[in-house]
């Protein structure tokens, strides 16, 4: 068989190269074959049909999603650090995971303003059932950078009202509120697989960011045990807690074999948290760098936002090393989301929580709800017993909290 260059393909054709590339890569031109960087393309190969959807008709009724999952960010769509823009030039195909792909990651980069006008304008069309789960989930997000509790239980109302079709959808439209209302610290009245981490009843497109949201649950239920608010026979404090890293390394392992970039950033920052919480700062350091330098190519700003109120300080840091200007975008991005979230979190779970702590106070408040002293507050941030002691009545003072564990509420 006789073998012309790409480039002369794409000139008969009529195409640019890249076009033809990317055609190629779709597996649309029979034969074709790559050679190092370059296709080679058949002689004789006719050129493929052209089965993109004109701008204006992007949204079509019924049209389907490329993965059968309404988080397609968390999917190996996003395979490889620094690819989001690549990867939605290469989805112009599928019209709508396009658009969906593009929303997220938008909001990953912190853009909330698009991702509501992208959200609103998916809703007002006749969408696929994982289109308006993502839509609404992106919605409750937008809720709570701008602390709009109407928005909030609108963006739910859509969640649940999805067209579900059979038992998997519902348990797709289950995972979803489970993952919503994790955002803001609820974890009660989700299913019972959820619970027991039984994740195998959902499409396999769904699993990698199921796990994802099982781990944020596991971390809140052991921060809750450690503050007092749970109870395990035989387990107390920080114990639950410290086992949560051999939970989370495999799975990490698991998303970098899978490439799932945003599932093992958002795992690799879980773990970060959890390591930071028991004293491990090396461990903490460890995944959190990578965290972030997975997220430094594609200026994936919001995800890092989403982790500062429980890595506080510490992400200021290790970001600060990495990218000073990153490091200044993000605390600045989470002074709104803070606010915003705060509001959110008093309603949905009927607090008076401020969020007028500084960061300092937070993370002195969240160590005394976990039940260290004083003195070990003092050993574990590196400050004097004395500084520990003012830091944590200036958090009274802002808050009107007398018992040390009732801190549990600034995790």
């Amino acid at each position: 068989m006789e073998y012309i260059k790409i480039e002369e393909a794409a000139l008969k054709w009529g195409l640019s190269v890249r076009r033809a590339q990317d055609l190629c890569r779709l597996g649309r031109v029979g034969g074709a074959k790559k050679f190092g960087n370059s296709w080679m393309i058949p002689e004789n190969a006719a050129k493929p049909a052209d089965n993109r959807v004109k701008a204006e008709n992007r949204v079509i009724k019924g049209f389907s999603l490329i993965r059968k999952s309404p988080f397609l960010d968390m999917t190996d769509l996003y395979n490889e650090a620094g690819c989001a823009d690549k990867r939605i030039a290469e989805l112009d195909e599928y019209p709508e995971s396009q658009a969906l792909f593009a929303a997220e990651i938008a909001y990953s980069r912190g853009d909330i303003d698009g991702v509501y006008e992208s959200a609103t304008e998916f809703l007002k069309k006749d969408n696929s059932f994982y289109t308006v789960i993502s839509s609404g989930m992106l919605l409750a997000l937008v809720a709570m950078w701008k602390g709009d509790i109407t928005l909030w239980r609108q963006a739910k109302k859509h969640i649940y009202e999805a067209p579900w079709k059979d038992r998997t959808d519902r348990d797709i439209i289950s995972l979803s509120i489970a993952a919503t209302e994790l955002s803001v610290r609820n974890t009660v009245d989700f299913p019972e697989w959820f619970y027991r981490g039984r994740f195998e009843i959902l499409p396999a497109d769904a699993l990698p960011a199921a796990r994802v949201y099982y781990n944020k649950y596991l971390l809140i239920y052991a921060q809750e045990l450690a503050g007092g608010k749970r109870n395990i026979d035989d387990i107390s404090g920080l114990g639950l807690m410290r086992s949560q890293p051999f939970i989370l390394e495999p799975m990490i392992s698991q998303a970098v074999s899978e490439k799932t970039v945003i599932v093992e950033i958002y795992l690799r920052l879980l773990c970060a948290t959890v390591y930071l919480q028991i004293g491990d700062k090396e461990n903490a350091a460890f995944h959190l760098d990578r965290a972030i330098l997975l997220c430094l190519p594609d200026r994936l700003f919001g995800t890092l936002v989403e982790h500062r109120r429980q890595l506080g300080l510490f992400l200021d840091e290790r970001l600060m090393l990495a990218d000073p200007e990153a490091a200044k975008k993000v605390k600045t991005l989470h002074k709104t989301l803070h606010e915003g979230w705060v509001k959110i979190h008093n309603e949905v779970l009927q607090k008076d929580i401020t969020a007028k702590l500084s960061d300092r106070e937070r993370e002195v408040a969240r160590l005394a709800a976990f039940g260290l002293s004083d003195e070990q507050i003092a050993d574990r941030l590196h400050i004097t017993k004395a500084s520990a002691k003012s830091i944590l009545q200036m958090a009274r003072n802002k808050t009107g909290i007398k018992n040390r564990l009732d801190f549990g509420a600034y995790m």
